[in-house]
């Protein structure tokens, strides 16, 4: 896999989307606001009344950790996982400080710096972050009560591989959560490895399709719906993306 975010560019733009608050991520009065605040989203995917006492959570493909915070208003342990050795030494970085600095470029070399405070409601002492590749998940980390891949699957090589190893990182009744608008790149993914975004048998495939087949056996599919997703690259120019995610529940 390239490393493609390990850049200083790539790190600072996830630091501004994850950690940036609305004002930052979008300085305008006008604009997709229903885009802001996809961490806290996503996370609320979890149903908190089917949690228990000593839950644990992995969040795979974490990126610099903001849903892996968010995780912990849940879950009594969370585990973080990105291939990025980039990302997770700055996840580090800000569970033990509890601080988050980045830069709000405004145009070329111009911009200003931000610091934001995580909330001390967050339990920060309570995660772990490992750089580790989510088609080869080591035995060690164990099995987890609910599990969320953001943005993750088209950006591995073999996305089937990556589902396939759910069955065996879940306890029975784990939730598994979903999520991704399904940008396949040649970089990331060759065309006969993607999920879908193509004709089979004359019918049309998404990707979802094909996650919820590839499920089928072990788990029961209990949602499915849309977020979107904004992020900043400077003052004047943003990506927005629509991930489709769905939730299932381990057999």
């Amino acid at each position: 896999m390239p490393n493609y975010y390990d850049t200083a560019a790539q790190l600072n733009e996830y630091l501004v989307f994850h950690y940036g608050n609305d004002a930052s991520v979008l300085p305008w009065d006008f604009g997709p606001v229903e885009a802001l605040g996809f961490h806290k989203r996503l996370a609320g995917w979890v149903d908190k009344n089917r949690l228990h006492s000593g839950s644990r959570a992995l969040d795979l493909g974490c990126a610099v950790g903001r849903i892996s915070l968010e995780l912990t208003r849940l879950c009594e342990s969370v585990v973080g996982v990105d291939y990025s050795t980039t990302f997770i030494e700055a996840a580090k970085k800000i569970r033990e400080s509890g601080l988050v600095t980045f830069q709000l470029t405004r145009e070329g070399n111009l911009g200003t710096s931000a610091q934001v405070r995580l909330p001390s409601e967050l339990g920060r002492e309570r995660i772990s972050f490992c750089q580790g590749d989510a088609e080869n998940l080591p035995d060690s980390l164990g099995k987890f009560d609910v599990v969320i891949m953001a943005n993750l699957l088209d950006r591995v090589a073999h996305p089937r591989n990556v589902l396939r190893r759910l069955r065996d990182i879940t306890q029975p009744g784990a939730q598994v959560i979903i999520c991704s608008p399904f940008t396949w790149w040649d970089e990331f993914t060759q065309p006969e490895e993607r999920l879908g975004g193509f004709i089979r048998d004359g019918k049309d495939i998404t990707s979802m399709d094909t996650v919820a087949e590839l499920l089928e056996a072990d788990f029961r599919q209990t949602r499915i719906g849309d977020e979107p997703f904004l992020i900043r690259q400077h003052e004047r120019k943003f990506f927005m993306s629509v991930a489709c995610v769905g939730a299932w529940t381990r057999r």
